[in-house]
Order: C-alpha cells, then structure tokens, then sequence
C-alpha cells in the first residue's frame, strides 16, 4: 500500500475524544494549504500510529499503522535547520514523510521496521538530530497540524 492511502485517525483538537479516520494523504495536502496559525493545542490532532474506535486512549487502537512518526524539538536541538534535516531525510530509505511543525521543529513518518529503538537511532544519526522518542513509542501519541508548503515527501 501506498503510504498516503494509510487510514489513521485524527481528532478536531486536543479536547475532542472522538478520533474520526482519514487518510495520510488527506493529512498531508492540508499542511501543504492551510497556512494554519491558531494555538498549537487548538489544532486538529492526527494519531499517525493507527485506527482509534470509541477513544484516544492506546486501548481503543483498533489497527496499528505501518508508520512511526518521529519528532524533532527545537528544546533537543538548539540550532535546528528543518530545511537541512528535510533534505537530509531524503537519502533516508525509511522515511516517507518530514515537514516543519507546530512548535517550530520538524516531524516525521517512516515506514516502521523491526526493533524501534534500532531505527529511531539509525534516523538521529542520519538526520544528524536528537529525537524525542517519546511520541515514537506512544502508540495514542498525537501530531498537532501544522503548515509547510515545502515538506520532503517520498513519492
């Protein structure tokens, strides 16, 4: 399957406890146009990691998705160009998707393989970047919308 075809689920906001489905593909044309500028906790949420019925909760995770999303926080690194680790994910196998986010980092999705720290090592060293491994191991974990006309995406 095409990544952009994977089905995920996605929240109106961070209040909302009702995960609707959308495709990636949906997910990433409207953070190509939205030029969104709310509060970042005001956003809709994307839960890239699977289908969610009934909750948000890891619980409620009815199918995993084939992604890991990754997440690059400016706090980790200090002196973060996300238009050098975007073009540093394109030499990067795993990787099918990376663009600037809501706090001023970078994010990311690659097609998940084998053991997950292993891979998460492998991306830091290649994208020359400290993640934050925390929203990459929470199966629940959300990813705020964000808007980057210019993100590096595998076609």
């Amino acid at each position: 399957m095409n990544w952009q075809e994977q089905t995920v689920s996605m929240l109106e906001g961070v209040r909302s406890c009702n995960p609707r489905t959308i495709t990636l593909g949906a997910w990433v044309k409207a953070t190509k146009t939205s030029n969104i500028t709310t509060p970042k906790r005001d956003r809709p949420a994307l839960m890239p990691h699977g289908m969610f019925v009934g909750g948000r909760r890891a619980e409620h995770c009815t199918v995993e998705s084939a992604l890991v999303q990754f997440d690059i926080d400016q706090k980790h690194n200090p002196n973060l160009c996300v238009d050098l680790v975007k073009r540093l994910a394109a030499h990067c196998e795993d990787i099918v998707w990376c663009a600037r986010s809501a706090g001023g980092g970078a994010y990311g999705f690659a097609v998940r393989r084998g053991d997950l720290d292993k891979q998460l090592s492998e991306i830091e060293k290649n994208l020359r970047v400290v993640l934050d491994r925390c929203n990459s191991r929470n199966v629940a974990a959300l990813r705020f919308a964000s808007y980057d006309p210019n993100p590096y995406e595998h076609i």
